[in-house]
């Protein structure tokens, strides 16, 4: 079960990496949705949301389109971190308008965000 809104538009701002891991503990303080176990998302999760073929919306204030259902909020942000690392210094996660994998360093926050997911249960 994925939040239908992204941590940008929640929030109004982009995250690093470690804003995500704070973000996330707060939406589960906070019961969000009347759940307290949101999580981030793996790479591979993150993947599952793309789909070249829909349009969202494009990133607000950015000519990038996101590329995933619109059943999702419209005009959040057009990369979100996952819970991988790469290193030391770097995290991973998904540029909406391609697909393909960004590999920054957890301090860089532009135009980045996050969109916890829980695993439902039966």
């Amino acid at each position: 079960m994925w939040m239908k809104k992204d941590s940008y538009l929640h929030i109004g701002h982009w995250l690093n990496w470690m804003d995500c891991i704070v973000y996330v503990k707060k939406m589960n303080q906070e019961a969000f949705a009347g759940y307290i176990d949101w999580r981030m998302p793996t790479l591979e999760e993150l993947g599952t949301l793309f789909e070249g073929d829909k349009f969202n919306s494009k990133q607000v204030g950015h000519e990038m389109a996101i590329h995933i259902d619109p059943i999702f909020a419209p005009e959040g942000a057009g990369s979100i971190w996952s819970t991988n690392s790469n290193g030391v210094y770097n995290a991973v996660g998904i540029v909406y308008n391609s697909g393909r994998m960004f590999n920054s360093k957890r301090t860089d926050k532009a135009r980045k965000g996050i969109r916890p997911v829980r695993t439902a249960s039966n």
